[in-house]
């Protein structure tokens, strides 16, 4: 057998191996852009309903700047979308991760036309398709795109995401580069939390942070509470060397007389989570507050240490020394000292609350109106969902401000179906149409929100604009141009054919402008032919000729 000595060396040994391999598996992955890196969003910056996947780099709203593959791979995913990601690719690299490249204008002259060819053979203009390994091989450095501001983007730039390539799961980019950074971030504000309510958190004051010559402080080094049961959180930005874009702090710890009691390090943040966002933020007017305690009910790899749930419990009178800790990806570090004191010792509450719908468990809330079913996970707490009948007809589910974590599935009773008129049924959720599909009596639906639902029928077919007039003349023009629209379902397919044939359109769905660029080989006579379909098969069809 070892001796306890052998086997402490084997295990140091282990532990450092581990270490120094991890350290140099990192790879040596160049930056996509010729040019200073500036990051404008950092990864896990607190967006509407998610977490930032990636980091946005800034082009100065310049478009058609060189991308480029950030080591040799091949591209194992293209995806064209008039929403999200826009035009995209995916390059996977023998290290086992993904690279992505969101919002571009155009792919390099290669990807291009391999990704046209499967487009006119499947006359599909938003296409998503995996090429095999081999086909389309890439070499760090190597062009593969340009610039742009294509699918959800709010201005040209380029999204850049780093995976793992089994999980799929967004890894924090700024943890494999060496962008210069020595600056610390910012605290503006504290916030305390009264959870005396173990389910319902409510926040009870929002302390100002003063910055006194690098140091960090509030107006009152002893804030002494009525309440024993508290939660911190806190808003504030990093920066970076170079640029006073404000972005997301990556890392934040407190301790209670020198105990570490919580510790979250935005990082390894699924598909799947992106929503917790809403539980682990909020909005107070114009400030984002990062909370320093998890709910009740949780699964995500941002926490790393968890005391009670990051919340203090003060048994005494005491007066308690608080240290907030945050950090960048660089290491850099900021801390807000300050102490606490209760001068009321309180039991949080124990009456039973009213719960229908607990956190890891399935349920459906059935009704003879209403049926609505949650998955485990669905919420962060156990909650009631109340289901009724409002005084305008509607069918109540929930509240706007019940935070879902995955969707839900609502099914409504249709009481007198308009026949002949079934395909075209969709729900509405405070007045906002969010599909469905009738069947049996019954029209169901997938959202990620609650409120008020109700039933309409999209009878309208889309609208399509073209200043082009009838038989013009296109000899100037080097594109036709169409602004489209839909009233309620939304638009679902479009085709262009000229002279019969099917052709390749870009449809901007910020705009509602549809492209087709006209090269050199369309020329002479040309019927033009749009058609246009929304999501319950309503269709309109533009036809005019004209002559290039």
């Amino acid at each position: 057998m070892f001796s306890s000595f052998t086997t402490s060396l084997i295990l140091c040994f282990i532990v450092c191996s581990s270490y120094l391999f991890g350290q140099s598996s990192i790879p040596s992955f160049i930056f996509p852009l010729d040019r200073e890196p500036i990051v404008t969003g950092n990864y896990g910056e607190l967006r509407p309903n998610h977490f930032h996947a990636g980091i946005d780099f800034r082009t100065d709203q310049i478009k058609n700047l060189p991308i480029k593959s950030v080591a040799d791979g091949y591209i194992s995913r293209i995806k064209i979308s008039r929403g999200g990601y826009g035009n995209v690719l995916y390059i996977t690299h023998a290290n086992g991760y993904v690279t992505v490249y969101a919002h571009q204008k155009m792919f390099a002259d290669k990807i291009d036309s391999y990704i046209k060819q499967v487009q006119i053979a499947q006359q599909k203009n938003e296409i998503e398709v995996y090429p095999e390994k081999n086909v389309l091989n890439v070499k760090q450095g190597e062009v593969i795109g340009f610039t742009g501001n294509s699918g959800g983007s709010t201005g040209p730039h380029l999204h850049f995401e780093i995976r793992d390539e089994k999980s799929e799961i967004p890894l924090n980019p700024l943890l494999f580069y060496n962008i210069k950074d020595d600056v610390k971030p910012e605290l503006n504000q504290l916030a305390i939390y009264n959870i005396a309510d173990t389910l319902q958190e409510q926040l009870y004051s929002l302390l100002p942070i003063k910055n006194t010559k690098g140091a960090l402080a509030l107006s009152q080094p002893t804030l002494t509470l009525p309440f024993n049961t508290i939660a911190l959180g806190f808003s504030g930005f990093d920066m970076a060397n170079g640029t006073t874009n404000k972005n997301n702090i990556y890392e934040a710890k407190i301790y209670l007389d020198n105990t570490l009691i919580y510790h979250h390090q935005l990082n390894h943040i699924s598909f799947d989570d992106a929503r917790y966002v809403n539980v682990f933020s909020e909005r107070i007017k114009y400030n984002k507050i990062q909370k320093c305690f998890t709910p009740s009910c949780y699964q995500i790899s941002i926490y790393k240490t968890i005391l009670q749930g990051g919340k203090i419990y003060l048994n005494d009178t005491l007066t308690h020394q608080i240290n907030l800790v945050v950090a960048d990806e660089k290491g850099n570090r900021n801390n807000l000292n300050f102490y606490i004191k209760t001068k009321n010792i309180q039991r949080y509450t124990t009456n039973k609350p009213l719960i229908n719908v607990t956190c890891y468990k399935d349920t459906l809330l059935k009704k003879e109106f209403v049926e609505a079913e949650f998955k485990a996970g669905t919420f962060s707490k156990p909650c009631f969902i109340a289901s009724y009948i409002n005084k305008l007809g509607n069918v109540v589910v929930g509240t706007t401000n019940d935070q879902l974590l995955k969707p839900a599935t609502i099914s409504l009773k249709v009481a007198q179906p308009i026949i002949g008129k079934e395909s075209q049924m969709v729900m509405m959720l405070d007045n906002r149409c969010i599909g469905g599909t009738y069947s049996n009596g019954w029209i169901k639906t997938d959202t990620k929100l609650l409120g008020a639902f109700s039933i309409s029928y999209d009878t309208i077919a889309p609208k399509i604009i073209c200043k082009i007039k009838n038989t013009e003349n296109l000899s100037q023009h080097q594109a036709l141009i169409f602004k489209v629209s839909d009233n309620m379902s939304g638009i679902n397919d479009y085709h262009l054919y000229i002279n019969n044939v099917w052709t390749i359109a870009e449809f901007d769905a910020k705009t509602g402008r549809m492209t087709c660029k006209l090269d050199d080989a369309i020329r002479g006579e040309l019927q033009i032919k749009l058609v246009l379909s929304d999501n319950v098969g309503n269709v309109n069809t533009l036809e005019f000729k004209t002559k290039r």
